[in-house]
C-alpha cells in the first residue's frame, strides 16, 4: 500500500479555498445589510430565501453523506479512518452541528487536520481517505456554488438592470 502526502502547494490552495468561502460569507452579510439599509425588501427576502436554501441543501447532503460513511464503514475500518475531530464528537453531536448549519465547518476541520498530519509527516494511507474527504468537500462546494450562486447572480443582475447603477456591495456579489 502506497502512502499519501500533501504538497505545500495544495494546503496553500486549501486554505485559500477556506479564506474565499469567508469572503463570500462576509459579501453575502454585506448584502444582506445592504438591501435592509435601502429598504429592499423583496430582494432582501430573496437573497435570505436563496443563502439560507443553498445551506439547507448543503447541509442535508452533508449529513446523508456523513451517515452513508458511517454505515459502510465497520467498526475497525472506522477507527483506522476518523480524524481527531470525528473522535471527540457523537452521532449526535454530529447531527446537531448540521442542524445549526455548521457541518460544512465539521468537514473543513476534517480536511485541514489531514491535510496538516500529512505534510509533517508520512500518513499511511492506503485508501486515500484524505483525497476522498476532499473530494466530498468539493462536491459540497459545488453543490453549493449552482444552488446560491448561479440564482444570486441572476438576482444581482435584475437588480442592477432595473437601478440602472452599480452599488459597489452588489457588484462585489456578482
Amino acid at each position: 500500500m502506497g502512502k499519501f502526502k500533501f504538497s505545500p502547494l495544495d494546503i496553500f490552495l486549501m486554505f485559500l479555498g477556506l479564506v474565499f468561502l469567508v469572503v463570500d460569507i462576509v459579501l453575502d452579510v454585506l448584502a444582506v445589510v445592504n438591501f435592509y439599509q435601502e429598504k429592499s425588501y423583496g430582494s432582501l427576502f430573496l437573497l435570505i430565501l436563496l443563502l439560507v436554501g443553498s445551506s439547507l441543501l448543503v447541509q442535508a447532503f452533508s449529513w446523508l453523506w456523513y451517515r452513508y460513511e458511517e454505515s459502510e464503514r465497520d467498526q475497525e475500518e472506522k477507527s483506522m479512518n476518523q480524524t481527531k475531530v470525528e473522535k471527540y464528537l457523537s452521532r449526535s453531536h454530529i447531527k446537531l452541528l448540521h442542524v445549526l448549519q455548521l457541518g460544512i465547518y465539521f468537514r473543513h476541520a476534517d480536511v485541514v487536520e489531514m491535510s496538516l498530519c500529512s505534510a509533517c509527516s508520512q500518513v499511511n494511507d492506503p485508501e486515500g481517505f484524505a483525497v476522498y474527504m476532499i473530494h466530498d468537500l468539493s462536491m459540497l462546494r459545488l453543490i453549493e456554488t449552482f444552488s446560491e450562486s448561479a440564482p444570486q447572480l441572476v438576482l444581482m443582475i435584475t437588480i442592477i438592470m432595473q437601478q440602472g447603477q452599480l452599488d459597489p456591495i452588489t457588484g462585489a456579489q456578482c
